[in-house]
């Protein structure tokens, strides 16, 4: 295997000379998506959520919302804090507060894998604004695929809520008390470190998608297939298809409910070396995938 690697990764490096332009291109691009898009929205939760996180917020919400998260996810009440935050912030940042509760002792890696098979949420802004008004250039139907997203990814929470190994207890350790200076410094370079890894990812999966352009002819109209290795390349090519917005509607749900083999990748690097398995959170994907572009179209042929 590790032959096999060395190998690909020589073919690429010589792919990438011959194709300097094309790739540098696509590497400048995965810096525009990430810091003109995807960091701005990351950055204050994830750093808000490492202090939070140090302040012991988890106990306050693992009350509030413990009915949802043992009744009726069958998950660990302080799993409520990666749910919430996700909704909010959306993936990768999903596995970001799934590890940083699993590093705390607040949650065990049953619930970090329960969790991430249907926590798995698309910033709301993204939505909304990037994917609604930007690419489909209509925000009723970026509301639509919001709430066809989130409600989906409910559903599968609920049909993958059989009874698990975790006892529920509490599970947490005493967190020393540092100062809020100290705090702030280590989720400073924490958040770092993610971003880096975020647009690590992003970037070689354009590289990819460059090369892929240069080897495999794709007609305009399909080309959105693209999303399922990198979503916003994807969404970008189904604006530019003559598609319906009903159907583009339902397409770019599955794109973002899928997540794109980059986002897989971003998920599974920020959770290190935890011992998660990727093939009940490939199949959830595709189960979310479908499942949210089958209410998405229901719903557009209803009201739109």
């Amino acid at each position: 295997m590790k032959k096999i690697i060395i190998f690909f990764v020589f073919i690429l490096i010589f792919i990438i000379i011959i194709n300097s332009v094309n790739i540098v291109t696509n590497i400048l691009l995965s810096f525009n998506i990430c810091f003109n898009n995807l960091f701005p929205s990351l950055i204050p939760f994830m750093l808000l959520s490492n202090i939070l996180i140090r302040y012991n917020i988890i106990d306050e919400l693992s009350n509030m919302f413990k009915f949802f998260t043992k009744k009726i996810f069958k998950v660990n009440e302080n799993s409520a804090f990666a749910i919430i935050m996700s909704m909010i912030s959306g993936t990768p940042s999903n596995s970001k507060y799934l590890k940083d509760l699993y590093d705390n002792n607040l949650i065990d890696l049953n619930d970090v894998e329960k969790c991430l098979n249907f926590c798995h949420f698309t910033n709301p802004i993204f939505i909304i604004s990037t994917i609604g008004l930007t690419f489909l250039n209509n925000k009723k139907i970026g509301l639509i695929i919001l709430i066809s997203h989130y409600l989906s990814s409910f559903i599968i929470g609920i049909i993958l809520r059989k009874e698990s190994k975790t006892t529920f207890i509490n599970k947490k350790k005493q967190i020393k008390t540092k100062s809020f200076i100290a705090i702030l410094n280590e989720s400073i370079i924490n958040t770092a470190n993610t971003l880096l890894t975020i647009l690590g990812t992003i970037t070689f999966c354009l590289i990819i998608t460059a090369i892929l352009d240069k080897i495999i002819y794709i007609n305009i109209n399909y080309k959105y297939i693209y999303g399922l290795l990198e979503i916003t390349q994807g969404l970008k090519y189904l604006s530019l298809s003559n598609l319906s917005i009903n159907i583009k509607a339902t397409i770019a749900s599955f794109i973002i409910s899928f997540g794109g083999f980059c986002i897989h990748l971003q998920v599974f690097s920020i959770l290190d070396n935890k011992k998660i398995r990727y093939l009940p959170y490939f199949l959830s994907r595709i189960m979310h995938g479908i499942l949210s572009s089958v209410i998405t179209l229901l719903i557009t042929k209803l009201f739109h």
